[in-house]
């Protein structure tokens, strides 16, 4: 495990609501918090990248199905 150092004013404003959360320990929200943004990256990074082979596959194939492919 890594361990970071945080700013002593915004530590304190996330042990204020980790207690408000009831959360036993402030480590135990902001690794929650954190863990919220790193699924926010992964999500917005695999929007970026478009549709898989497979996807763009069966895109293509419907729209044949539908007439607007040959």
């Amino acid at each position: 495990m890594v361990k970071i150092e945080v700013d002593d004013d915004i530590y304190s404003v996330l042990e204020a609501r980790a207690a408000e959360k009831d959360y036993a320990e402030t480590e135990e929200y902001i690794e929650y918090l954190l863990k919220q943004i790193v699924d926010k990256i992964k999500r917005e990074k695999q929007e970026d990248e478009g549709y898989s082979e497979e996807e763009e596959e069966k895109v293509k194939e419907r729209l044949k199905d539908l007439g607007y492919l040959d």
